[in-house]
C-alpha cells in the first residue's frame, strides 16, 4: 500500500499536469482557485489508492519492455531495485483487466485470459508478487486488497482461493463482462501439480529451474500464450538466462542497468539515488556487482566464459611492429608446488582499446622450482626491457626463491624492467585499489565477447581454462586458472597505461645496451655466493 503522503502528492502533481501548471504554481494562483484544484487533488489520491494501474506511469526502459511484444519469450534482465517486476506486474494487470492505456504498444487480448505468476518460495511470492499485484502479502489485511496493480474493483474477492495469508488463486474482471484467472505458483511445488491446465500469460520473477519453466510454458502452446521473466541474472550464463541472453529463436530480452534509471521516478519522487547507489554498490559482493548493477549475467553460478566463437588469431596476422601506437607489457602468475607459474605477453592500442594475448610460456616441475631458469625467458633479447608487472606476494622474501630474497628482488638485480608496485584493480569510486579477481575476469569477459581482445591460437592453455572456467555456488572460481590470472594482470596493466610503447630498437641493440650490466650483476651475484674463503683464494 502507497503512502498517504505519497498518495496526496502524485494526485496533486496528476491534478498540475492537467491544468498544465507547475507544482510551485499552486502557491501563486488565486485562494479559490487553489483550494478547487485541492480538492480534486482529494478525490484523485481517493481514487488513485484502490486504482493503481489508471495512474500508472512507466519508465522509458518499461515502455522498452512493454514494445518488445513481438517475441513469445520477453525478459528483462536487470539490475537491483529499477522495478522489473513492476514492469511485468503491470502489464500482466493490463490483460487481467483488458484496461489497456492509450499509450499502450505491446500485445493486447481482446478476452479474459488465465494468468500465472511464479516466485522462488511461498514468502516471496507473497512478499513481492501478491504484494504488487494485489496490494498487500497478508491478504487477511482487507483494507489493502486492490492497492496493487490490479484495481480493487477488478478483484472478485469471494473467489480467492488462499492458503493461510497467501493467495493461491482469484478471478479478476476482464471489461468485456467475463472474468479472468490469475494463479500463484512457486519454484518449490512439485511440477506434476502443474500438469492439466492451459496458460495464456505466465510471468516468472527471478530465474525458474529448467524443468518448472518447461512444465509452465508448455501450458501456452495450445493458446499461443506469452511468457515475461524478469530477474537479476545472478546465477551465470546458464538455464533460462543463456536463452535470452543469445536471443534463441522466439527470445527478446532489455538490459537494464543503474545507468537507464534516473534518481527520480516520473512522478518526481526519489527512486534511486546516487548516495543509494554508492551504498549499494560497497554492500554487494564483489563477485556480484556486475550483475546486480548492471544486469549482466557473469558472476554468478555457472560458467563465466560463454562464447560461441572464440576471437583467436594466429601469429603473423597482426604486424605489431609496424602498428603506430602499439604497447607491450608482460604479466607473471607465480606458482609454487601443484600451481604452475605463466608468463604472458601482451600487446595493447590505447586508442584503439585493443589488446592481444600474444605469448604464454607455462613454467612447471624442476624448471619452477629455480627461478632464474623462467628469468631467461624475460632475458630474451626479444622481450628483454618489457615493463612486467607482478603480483603483490612477489614481493615475500623467500615465497618463491628459496631464499632471503623476493622475486622482485632478484628481477630487479637482473636488471629488467619491473613495475615497481603490484599489480591490482583500478581505483574504485572511492578512490580504492582491491585486488578482487572478480573485475579483471568481468573486464576479460566482456572484451572477449566484443573481440576487444583477441587470443594468439598458440595459447592453448588459457583457451582451455577459459572453456572450462566456472563459479559454484559460493561464488568461488574453479581451478586451475594460472593463464586465466596472468592473462588477467597483464590486461589490467594495459588498462592502467603500465604497457610501454614499441622502443624501435632491434633485439641486438635492446641486448648490447644492457649486457654489461647484465654479466656484472650475474657475476657479482656468484662472487657472493661463493663461501668467503674461496672469495679471497680461489681463481675460479
Amino acid at each position: 500500500m502507497i503512502d498517504n503522503g505519497v498518495l496526496m502528492r502524485r494526485a496533486l502533481r496528476w491534478v498540475c499536469d492537467n491544468h498544465k501548471l507547475t507544482p510551485e504554481a499552486l502557491n501563486i494562483i488565486d485562494g479559490p482557485t487553489r483550494s478547487k484544484l485541492e480538492e480534486l487533488a482529494i478525490a484523485v489520491a481517493d481514487d488513485m489508492a484502490y486504482n493503481q494501474l489508471a495512474y500508472f506511469r512507466p519508465f522509458e526502459h518499461q515502455r522498452r519492455f512493454f514494445a518488445t511484444a513481438g517475441k513469445d519469450r520477453r525478459g528483462i534482465l536487470a539490475a537491483n531495485r529499477i522495478g522489473k517486476t513492476v514492469s511485468t506486474c503491470y502489464e500482466t494487470a493490463y490483460h487481467l483487466t483488458g484496461r489497456y492505456p492509450e499509450w499502450w504498444e505491446g500485445h493486447r487480448f481482446d478476452k479474459p485470459i488465465t494468468a500465472m505468476v511464479a516466485g522462488e518460495g511461498w514468502s516471496q511470492v507473497a512478499l513481492v508478487l501478491q504484494n504488487e499485484l494485489l496490494g498487500t502479502p497478508d491478504i487477511k489485511i482487507k483494507e489493502n486488497i486492490g492497492t496493487g496493480a490490479i484495481p480493487r474493483d477488478a478483484i472478485v474477492t469471494d473467489t480467492m482461493r488462499c492458503d493461510g495469508a497467501n493467495v493461491i488463486g482469484v478471478e479478476i474482471k476482464h471489461k468485456s463482462g467475463a472474468n479472468s484467472y490469475l494463479l500463484f505458483a512457486n519454484y518449490t511445488q512439485e511440477v506434476r501439480q502443474l500438469q492439466g491446465f492451459k496458460l495464456n500469460l505466465a510471468v516468472f520473477d527471478e530465474q525458474p529451474p529448467d524443468d518448472f519453466f518447461s512444465e509452465i510454458v508448455t501450458r501456452t502452446a495450445t493458446t499461443q500464450g506469452i511468457v515475461l521473466c524478469s530477474f537479476t541474472p545472478l546465477k551465470g550464463l546458464n538455464g533460462l538466462v543463456s536463452k535470452f541472453w543469445n536471443r534463441e529463436e522466439g527470445y527478446e530480452f532489455i538490459r537494464v542497468s543503474w545507468d537507464d534509471v534516473p534518481e527520480y521516478d516520473p512522478w518526481n519522487e526519489p527512486f534511486l539515488l546516487m548516495e543509494t547507489r554508492r551504498q549499494l554498490e560497497r554492500d554487494y559482493l564483489p563477485h556480484e556487482r556486475e550483475a546486480r548493477i548492471a544486469g549482466k549475467p557473469i558472476m554468478g553460478q555457472g560458467a563465466v566464459f560463454q562464447i560461441g566463437t572464440w576471437p583467436v588469431y594466429t601469429t603473423g596476422d597482426f604486424k605489431f611492429k609496424e602498428m603506430p601506437g602499439i604497447r607491450r607489457v608482460i604479466a607473471l602468475d607465480l606458482g609454487l608446488v601443484n600451481d604452475k607459474t605463466v608468463i604472458s605477453l601482451m600487446y595493447w592500442h590505447p586508442d584503439e582499446q585493443l589488446a592481444w594475448l600474444h605469448t604464454q610460456i607455462q613454467v612447471t616441475g624442476l624448471e619452477e622450482a629455480n627461478p632464474t631458469n623462467y628469468i631467461n625467458h624475460l632475458l630474451r633479447p626479444e622481450v628483454f626491457g618489457v615493463p612486467i608487472v607482478l603480483p603483490a606476494d612477489a614481493s615475500t622474501p623467500g615465497r618463491y626463491t628459496m631464499s632471503s630474497n623476493s622475486i622482485r628482488d632478484l628481477f630487479e638485480q637482473y636488471g629488467l624492467n619491473v613495475w615497481p608496485k603490484p599489480i591490482m584493480n583500478p581505483p574504485d569510486s572511492q578512490g580504492r585499489h582491491t585486488n578482487h579477481k572478480s573485475y579483471g575476469i568481468n573486464v576479460m569477459r566482456q572484451m572477449l565477447e566484443a573481440g576487444t581482445l583477441q587470443v594468439n591460437d598458440t595459447c592453448q592453455g588459457f583457451l582451455r581454462e577459459a572453456q572450462n572456467y566456472y563459479v559454484d555456488p559460493q561464488g568461488r572460481f574453479s581451478d586451475p586458472d594460472d593463464c586465466i590470472d596472468s592473462a588477467r594482470y597483464a590486461l589490467l596493466a594495459c588498462l592502467q597505461d603500465i604497457a610501454e610503447p614499441w622502443d624501435g630498437m632491434s633485439p641486438q641493440q635492446r641486448m648490447a645496451s644492457a649486457r654489461d650490466r647484465i654479466y656484472n650483476i650475474k657475476d657479482r651475484q656468484a662472487e657472493s655466493n661463493k663461501p668467503v674463503w674461496k672469495r679471497a683464494f680461489s681463481p675460479e
